[in-house]
């Protein structure tokens, strides 16, 4: 594109894409009114992965039709976007107080962490990332091989780990699962910042175990995408918050 784009990892933004109206009167017309009343033009937000000046990167998993036209769509095809909503990552995460940074992500919601890791690796004097990255299957992890290669060129300064729940469980299923979130000896509460993205209730049940556990509310982070009006677990929100504690020395000021 000739025009200059002004994303960053974590930004939303509205995109849309173009399908026959007749179509999709005849395929679903009620689910499809929305469309429908906009021309044809299939929209919805979508988070930005990794941007430049003149392209975007977003990760999109095929779920329904508008992802499925969006995952097949030939170079060329037009597409609209506008809009730009949430704070990007990186600028949510106070540097000049935070020792350690922590990234828990289900599904595509690991994208945008990467675009923000990219851009975190790039500054000396960020904190030390890590990425846990949550799939159902084995088969859904991407990034894989980028992000192995990214940890080893970065040592103590990023890892990550995959958290396959059909495996081994939800990270928040057991407390040797959460053990992997531990905080290194030393580190108090307010010395993490931890950033949740993806499902509502996993991002519900975290955000609120941590600040049950005395994390200060600036050092979290989080974007829901789906699943927002799920009931949170309060065993599982005491189990993080347990987690969080026992590896945590240090109350927060």
């Amino acid at each position: 594109s000739e025009t200059t784009f002004d994303y960053k990892p974590g930004h939303v933004l509205a995109l849309e894409i173009e399908a026959d109206v007749e179509k999709l009167k005849s395929d679903d017309e009620k689910n499809n009114a929305d469309a429908i009343a906009n021309g044809g033009w299939m929209r919805g937000p979508y988070t930005v992965s990794r941007a430049t000046d003149n392209s975007l990167d977003i990760l999109i998993k095929v779920v329904g039709s508008k992802s499925k036209m969006l995952s097949e769509a030939e170079s060329g095809t037009p597409l609209k976007f506008g809009g730009k909503f949430k704070v990007p990552i990186v600028e949510g995460i106070q540097q000049d107080d935070t020792k350690r940074v922590v990234f828990i992500s289900t599904g595509v919601g690991v994208g945008p962490c990467v675009g923000a890791i990219e851009e975190a690796l790039k500054d000396n004097s960020f904190p030390p990332v890590e990425l846990y990255a949550s799939y159902r299957n084995s088969d859904e992890i991407v990034y894989s091989k980028y992000l192995d290669d990214l940890q080893t060129n970065n040592p103590g300064k990023f890892s990550w780990q995959a958290i396959v729940s059909s495996e081994t469980g939800r990270l928040s299923a057991s407390e040797e699962n959460l053990e992997v979130i531990a905080a290194p000896e030393g580190l108090g509460l307010d010395d993490t910042h931890y950033h949740l993205i993806g499902n509502g209730q996993l991002v519900s049940e975290f955000k609120t175990g941590l600040e049950k556990a005395g994390v200060p509310k600036d050092k979290v982070t989080v974007e829901m995408y789906f699943n927002h009006k799920a009931e949170a677990n309060n065993d599982v929100i005491d189990r993080i918050a347990d987690a969080v504690i026992a590896t945590n020395a240090i109350p927060a000021n």
